[in-house]
């Protein structure tokens, strides 16, 4: 289809009547032609209209009436028709005639366009219906708009435009061209390049709270201005978009252990786009915080990750000793006890956060060192005057350890003597008489390792004077020594020795002397003295008391010739007396003797009663070291039903990290499998439970035992002030 447009207003002879609009062609095919218009201005009421058409001479015409419409048919195709068209009154008066030119020739139909990329497209036609055997050939236009046209000529139905520039809008024209020249109305249609892209988007890094994404420029565009849109969001927010011009860009406040879609787009300065590129990542998770280590227990703890509160996460456990192969374990709480461990050892230990699709938070790292066990019940098994014999128990979990013990000894003031052992007990030598001393025992393994050290003290025994002997006795006095008590030449101490002695019935005297021996003097003469020596420090200790027994002698009046004369005189005296007073005396003695006699079997009985109580203190105290012993066997019955506790426990957890794992794969199971673990910590409470309760009957007995034996100490003490007064009783009567 053609309009030349040539339209005119012909004058007719009376310019009375408003003319039509412009003629409008609606439709046009090989043999007719729809035409409209537009009503004439100022004209109300009925409208009439002539229409003429003709082309080589032959004219037709043709009134409307009331209609802006007319379709014309039964026209020779490929001719050029003259169209003419005035209002028309009722009286026949005519407005000025409008006019028109078009060929019969139809424009091409089915504009289509494919392969359309960023410098080229192809389009594609069909010709017009009905003219499928007329020879013709398509001029075709491109161009851009406010820009000179490129035209061609083709006879295919088709062409192929290239060296475009990218996302640029075309307007791209094709008419039909006979042979005779005449030539169609064009069609047009626009056609937009392909904007291309951003190429090969990449996440090149990823943290908590930014990422860094990157992309290659788009091909084509090196004359081009440009930049780039960036938009990222994550599930259940608004998209953040910003722009940059660089191939790169760092995405900032991000959430951590969250995915994040991020496109990209190029856009022109017109504001056109191309298509997306997508992209997705996900921000590390937050490491766990505030990573602590319990020694005792071998615990690790740390504080949950910040902005993981709506997450679902876990974390996992990396622990390991130097030349071995790491153990990892899991869970969901935020401590773990590490079980397994080697005693004395260092592990170094590593946490991180794990989300449900396997990203892991950077690895927070501690070192633990396990609790090197200190050897258990360090006991003096036996002291003498210059050595000591101490022991003490395996530390548990050493079995298959290399290790010994240090042991450490020393008195105030001097250095500490050092010495080791791979058995549980030594002899301590070479120690100096009458001394305390602080024994330390500590475990070491083989790397030199110290466990803490486990510590008692001993005080060797002062040893006694030796070979007490009763040089000579009097009538008033005696001379008693003795041998220097043995190991106290090389010791530093200053030392005496404390001489008691007294007859039965008086209260002892005692005397000190730095000597070997000593006169005791003020004796009475035929009478039995008890005489005990010990060693004395200068702190007040005393050694064991080394007694003997001596007798003064009678008085033997006829060896002294003084005493003889006073002798005979008093004789002389008794013999003239004897008659009157010898009976009363007699009785006098006689009663003297039988209370003496009275006062030896009272103190005899009294004697006789402490020593009866003292025999049943030994076998109380026998009975009390009886309990001890049993209970102590309970103790270490219970220390064996806790380790094996501690055993099923140490099983138990286990059992839960297993657990865990499972949970992490399966959300039911790891329920049914949780319920199944609090159970086991259940029954593991109530054992515990049951351990304390144990615990505390065993320390109500220990309670009841002491207890028992101030009621002990009370009897003897009471016992003691009976016989006491007893004896003074005794003497005041």
């Amino acid at each position: 289809m053609s309009c030349d447009g040539d339209q005119h207003t012909m004058q007719s002879s009376d310019d009375v009547l408003p003319t039509p609009g412009d003629i409008q062609v609606l439709l046009l095919t090989l043999d007719s032609v729809s035409l409209s218009w537009s009503s004439p201005q100022g004209l109300t009421g009925p409208q009439t209209f002539r229409v003429t058409w003709g082309c080589d001479g032959e004219t037709s015409s043709t009134r409307v009436k009331d209609v802006h419409h007319l379709e014309i048919s039964s026209l020779k195709p490929d001719e050029k028709y003259q169209f003419n068209m005035a209002t028309e009154g009722e009286d026949g008066r005519q407005s000025r005639w409008v006019s028109a030119s078009l060929s019969t020739v139809v424009t091409p139909r089915d504009l289509k366009v494919d392969h359309l990329e960023e410098t080229s497209f192809t389009l594609h036609w069909s010709k017009a219906e009905g003219m499928e055997k007329v020879p013709q050939h398509f001029f075709i236009s491109n161009c851009i708009p406010g820009t000179d046209p490129l035209t061609a000529v083709t006879d295919d139905c088709h062409k192929t435009f290239s060296n475009l520039q990218p996302g640029t809008e075309y307007t791209v024209s094709v008419a039909t061209v006979l042979s005779n020249g005449e030539q169609s109305e064009p069609v047009s249609t626009t056609v937009c390049t392909i904007l291309p892209a951003p190429d090969q988007l990449t996440v090149d890094s990823v943290d908590t709270t930014s990422a860094a994404v990157s992309w290659s420029q788009p091909p084509g565009l090196d004359q081009t201005q440009h930049h780039y849109q960036i938009s990222y969001r994550c599930p259940g927010i608004k998209p953040h978009i910003t722009t940059t011009s660089s191939p790169s860009i760092t995405l900032s406040d991000l959430k951590p252990a969250t995915e994040y879609s991020v496109t990209v787009c190029t856009v022109l300065e017109n504001g056109k786009q191309s298509q997306l590129v997508l992209t997705t990542l996900t921000t590390v998770p937050t490491a766990p915080g505030q990573l602590t280590v319990d020694t005792t227990s071998a615990t690790v703890s740390w504080s949950q990750p910040p902005g993981l509160d709506q997450t679902q996460h876990h974390y996992q456990i990396s622990y390991h000793c130097p030349g071995t192969e790491p153990h990892y374990t899991t869970t969901s709480l935020h401590s773990i006890s590490l079980s397994d461990l080697q005693c004395g050892t260092q592990y170094s230990v590593t946490v991180c956060t794990v989300l449900e699709n396997g990203k892991k938070s950077r690895l927070v790292s501690t070192t633990l060192t396990t609790v090197l066990p200190a050897p258990d019940q360090l006991t003096v098994d036996s002291v003498d005057t210059t050595s000591a014999a101490v022991s003490w128990n395996q530390p548990p979990g050493l079995n298959q350890t290399q290790h010994h013990y240090q042991i450490s000894y020393r008195c105030p003031g001097t250095e500490p003597h050092i010495t080791t052992t791979s058995s549980h007990s030594i002899t301590l030598s070479d120690l100096q008489c009458g001394t305390q001393y602080s024994v330390t025992v500590c475990t070491v393994l083989e790397n030199g390792r110290q466990s803490r050290l486990v510590s008692t003290t001993l005080t060797t025994i002062l040893p006694a004077p030796d070979q007490l002997t009763v040089d000579s006795v009097d009538t008033t006095s005696a001379a008693v020594s003795w041998s220097q008590p043995p190991g106290l030449n090389q010791t530093q101490h200053h030392y005496h020795y404390q001489i008691s002695y007294q007859c039965p019935g008086t209260k002892p005297h005692i005397t000190t002397t730095s000597s070997h021996s000593i006169s005791l003097s003020d004796l009475q003469c035929g009478t039995q003295y008890s005489v005990t020596v010990c060693t004395v420090l200068e702190n007040g200790k005393q050694s064991q008391l080394v007694s003997t027994t001596l007798t003064t002698e009678h008085v033997q009046w006829w060896k002294r010739p003084s005493r003889v004369a006073a002798v005979f005189v008093l004789l002389a005296v008794i013999i003239g007396l004897w008659d009157s007073y010898a009976t009363s005396e007699r009785d006098q003695l006689q009663n003297s003797l039988t209370t003496r006699t009275t006062e030896r079997d009272q103190l005899q009985t009294s004697y006789n009663t402490p020593t009866k109580e003292r025999d049943q203190l030994q076998i109380s105290y026998n009975t009390l070291t009886k309990e001890r012993d049993q209970l102590q066997n309970r103790l270490n019955t219970r220390t064996t039903e806790r380790d094996q506790l501690q055993t099923s426990y140490n099983t138990l957890t286990k059992e839960r990290d297993q657990l865990q794992t499972s949970y992490n794969t399966l959300t039911i199971e790891r329920d049914q499998l949780q319920s199944s673990l609090n159970t086991r910590t259940t029954e593991i409470d109530k054992l515990k439970k049951s351990l304390n309760t144990t615990t505390m009957e065993r320390d109500q007995l220990q309670k009841e035992i002491e207890r028992l034996n101030w009621e002990n100490k009370g009897k003897c003490v009471q016992r003691a002030h009976l016989f006491i007064c007893f004896l003074i009783h005794s003497f005041c009567s």
